[in-house]
């Protein structure tokens, strides 16, 4: 029988608000890219422990223990990708600001726990809580204000083609999908994220209107 929880519920606005008033606590609005493992070890005192073959094993990338003490992060990630590494630290500290009471209820202390507890839980209740810590990384990593900011840049950059395109007469549709990702491509070195971190970032902000192509 699958694990009972109640899923606490988040728009993606309010999402962004409780990730906004995280860097804001932290002083980290203009720091980039974000410092989030030395925010996790050293504000919160969470120990990050690499572990041998966490994603192969567990198909995870790493996890906040139910005593919320240590983060567990995939060795491989943890010495060999570190863009990776950095969002699966944002991932977790997301479950910690967003989940607390539901992790410390529910989630294993330990990775030899850890397939036990996920046999229990109800996987769409599970995929929900996910999203909502994908979500809140992603906020973290890639705030909305700088993102604005740098996307204005970006698209100043991108004028000449996007004038191409409009003497061409494409619709807006059919360029779209090329300036997000050029803007995604040149934004990477100061983020620290991956291009498709960036490109979902970009896209949503984008399709809520905060963002815009001209």
């Amino acid at each position: 029988m699958p694990l009972p929880f109640r899923i606490p519920i988040f728009s993606y606005e309010q999402i962004n608000e409780l990730a906004e008033e995280f860097l804001h606590e932290h002083a980290l609005g203009d720091k980039f890219p974000i410092p989030i493992d030395e925010v996790i070890e050293f504000k919160y005192e969470i120990d990050i422990v690499p572990f041998p073959n966490l994603q192969r094993d567990f198909d995870i990338d790493g996890f906040i223990s139910g005593d919320l003490s240590q983060i567990y992060v995939d060795d491989f990630v943890f010495n060999k990708r570190p863009f990776r590494y950095r969002f699966t630290l944002a991932h977790e500290i997301g479950h910690l600001i967003l989940h607390k009471d539901l992790i410390q209820s529910i989630r294993p202390n330990s990775v030899a726990e850890w397939e036990d507890f996920i046999i229990q839980v109800d996987p769409e209740a599970y995929e929900w809580v996910e999203w909502q810590a994908y979500t809140f990384g992603g906020l973290v990593l890639v705030p909305r204000k700088p993102l604005k900011e740098d996307f204005i840049q970006q698209i100043l950059s991108l004028k000449q083609k996007i004038m191409q395109a409009k003497l061409a007469e494409l619709p807006r549709d059919s360029y779209k999908e090329y300036i997000i990702e050029a803007i995604a491509k040149n934004l990477i070195e100061k983020y620290e994220v991956s291009r498709d971190v960036l490109i979902k970032r970009i896209t949503k902000e984008v399709d809520k209107e905060v963002l815009g192509i001209p």
